[in-house]
């Protein structure tokens, strides 16, 4: 190949991959703006419709998800990627300026429809214009500006969170931020061709064979071209694409890969792991600052390793990186849960106590933000027998009376609390769901029902694990993910599908992988609660062993193979 022309792809493959630089920037940036918007948009006392805030945008990808191959296959993948960029800049603008909840969660739907369907088409228009030799490493890139994303989105958070100070302001800052690269993404995507094989199903031969050109030679340009209309001659008599046609016998294969790598990429937990990573190291015992720098770190993991796959996909091959990276994740699974399995519960006195004060504290917080959002900012909490004073800067900048009806009402709860948990300072649990069960009855029988929120600090004060464990555990699944599961998937999904079905193969998986990401991120709090950490990471590790039993079982090497091969290997006749 010619040095001028294999560039091109790579240029082409850098751009259209901004869309997983918008789509993990989207997913992450919302972390930030969530304790401040809940105040402007009045949903303090609605933590259902709060919820509901954040997780819209997954309702919006699985529509997105299910859209995504039929509009491509109907306006070109150019233009459905152009269309993505639009809606990433009206989700952004509109949730900035959203007045009320309603238009707030209206302009997340809007942005979820982009993540839709970024994530699927994305990949395989990468895949549809890049030579054979390069197909996987391109592919790749928009796995690597998906987890880019996601760290720049908390960067920037933290970047505005420490500028603008104003808290009816700064969110709206943090999501309006979006609308840059937003427009940058919609003018670039100007510039870059259409999939030449999507051109060539519509008839336009001459205009697929000029990008065919650029993107790898002459030579290559008419070998590509050959193997494109030979797959679809051969198809011609098929007539339209279908739904049905992908569950015909022929397709069995494929979508059995399809189906079972769209599962398990979600059912090895690793959206759950993310989102609550900051849950998880506190759960291991560290302080809260402890436990979002351990965060920080797994996100440079993730960019790290999702770096290295790139350069392995197109040398060691998609199959080979999905062994390696299953077993990784099997192994670092069953380490996490084993330290879970060994710790240890202990209410001790000084524990006991400290429960009792963060109690204490964080109500004299909520009253005070509640008065004034902006004192959420604040160094210590100093009190006399009447009064919470906030302290910044040295200056008392809120006071919360101790003796209001309220606050008498909460000291009197956390006496009954600190006396039950008192009950309990002579035992050790070995077991963390008895432990938790054996709190929530107790308070239940006195009639405290608010052992959730207690919950935190239980955990945090009265644990006793190996927190290196747990984060050598964590860190090795998501270093094998990054290597397998993560970018190999997508890169799968670009390639293993017919090209006359290929837009509507991916949506049905990509609508399975969505659904299964909404799945397993909703049940895992309550796994968590109802078998505790060491039996939940022990099931995530189970669907890893399983996966790779699958890989071994079910799939073969695409790597250096055009797409017409791949099609003649596993699409039976």
């Amino acid at each position: 190949m010619e040095q001028g022309k294999s560039r091109y792809p790579l240029l082409i493959a850098l751009v259209v991959s901004l869309g997983g630089f918008l789509l993990g920037f989207d997913g992450a940036v919302i972390s930030g703006a969530v304790p401040f918007y809940k105040n402007s948009l009045g949903m303090t006392d609605n933590p259902w419709l709060l919820g509901f805030s954040v997780s819209s945008i997954i309702f919006g990808s699985i529509l997105g998800n299910f859209l995504a191959g039929p509009f491509s296959d109907k306006v070109g993948r150019k233009r459905a990627l152009i269309v993505t960029a639009i809606l990433f800049f009206a989700s952004a603008l509109v949730t900035a300026l959203a007045p009320t909840i309603d238009l707030f969660i209206t302009g997340r739907i809007i942005g979820g429809l982009g993540v839709g369907i970024a994530i699927l088409v994305a990949p395989m228009y990468i895949a549809e214009l890049a030579p054979p030799q390069q197909r996987g490493r391109l592919v790749t890139f928009n796995q690597l500006n998906i987890v880019i994303g996601l760290s720049v989105a908390y960067f920037s958070n933290y970047f505005i969170l420490n500028a603008i100070e104003d808290p009816g302001l700064n969110w709206r800052w943090m999501l309006g931020i979006e609308m840059v690269p937003a427009l940058a993404y919609l003018l670039l995507l100007i510039l870059v061709p259409e999939s030449p094989r999507w051109l060539i199903l519509k008839g336009r031969d001459a205009e697929a064979k000029k990008v065919m050109a650029k993107a790898g030679g002459t030579a290559h340009a008419e070998s590509e071209y050959r193997n494109v209309k030979e797959s679809l001659t051969s198809a011609a008599n098929s007539g339209k694409a279908t739904y049905r046609e992908l569950f015909t016998k022929k397709m069995r294969l494929v979508m059995i890969i399809g189906f079972a790598l769209a599962i398990f990429q979600q059912a090895s937990g690793i959206n759950a792991i993310l989102y609550y990573a900051p849950m998880i190291f506190e759960a291991a015992g560290g302080g809260r600052d402890a436990a979002f720098l351990q965060a920080v770190i797994l996100g440079l993991v993730l960019v790290a390793t999702t770096i290295i796959s790139m350069f392995l996909i197109d040398r060691l091959g998609r199959r080979l990186l999905l062994i390696i990276g299953t077993i990784i994740m099997t192994i670092s699974l069953l380490i996490a849960s084993y330290a879970f399995q060994q710790a240890t519960y202990e209410l001790s006195i000084p524990a006991i106590e400290k429960i009792s004060k963060s109690v204490l504290n964080k109500a004299i917080v909520a009253e005070a933000t509640r008065v004034n959002p902006s004192n959420y900012k604040y160094d210590e909490i100093q009190d006399d027998p009447d009064n919470a004073y906030l302290i910044r800067d040295g200056q008392r900048i809120a006071a919360v009376s101790l003796v209001s009806d309220q606050m008498i009402r909460l000291q009197r709860r956390i006496t009954n609390l600190r006396r039950v948990l008192r009950s309990f300072r002579a035992q050790t649990f070995r077991d963390e769901v008895a432990y938790f069960s054996a709190v929530r009855n107790s308070l239940e029988e006195i009639g405290d029902e608010n052992f959730a929120s207690y919950k935190e600090e239980l955990v945090r004060s009265t644990i006793r694990i190996n927190a290196n464990l747990v984060l050598v555990g964590i860190l090795g699944f998501i270093a094998g993910f990054s290597i397998s599961l993560g970018p190999v998937m997508w890169a799968l999904f670009s390639e293993i599908f017919p090209n006359r079905l290929r837009g509507l193969a991916i949506s049905v998986v990509g609508t399975v992988n969505a659904a299964t990401s909404w799945l397993v991120a909703t049940v895992f709090p309550v796994e968590l609660e109802a078998l505790g950490s060491a039996k939940t990471y022990l099931i995530f590790a189970v669907f890893m062993f399983l996966c790779l039993l699958f890989v071994l079982r079910f799939v073969v090497e695409t790597k250096g193979k055009t797409l017409e091969q791949i099609e003649k290997d596993l699409v039976s006749a």
